[in-house]
């Protein structure tokens, strides 16, 4: 994460749904909750930042091509999320 390089993985997006993705992102955090690790990364594929859970993550390719660092904290993210849960 720190040496700014993109990343491809191939990710299941519930256990229940058996759909899988693939998706170029930009790795921003990782974080625990209680329950899951969560990798915090701008997802190419949505324009946007999104949580994936690690045990989700079936494939992980770090790529040579790097990207700008965002102007985000951790925080600045928590909180744009508590604004579109409220939406």
């Amino acid at each position: 994460m720190t040496n700014f390089k993109l990343i491809k993985i191939k990710y299941r997006s519930s256990s229940e749904n058996k759909q899988f993705t693939e998706r170029t992102i930009e790795p921003f955090a990782i974080y625990s909750t209680q329950e899951n690790w969560l990798l915090i990364a701008y997802c190419r594929l949505r324009k946007d930042f999104r949580a994936f859970r690690l045990d989700r993550i079936l494939d992980l390719l770090t790529l040579n091509e790097q990207f700008e660092p965002h102007d985000i904290t951790l925080q600045q993210y928590f909180e744009s999320c508590k604004k579109k849960s409220y939406s």
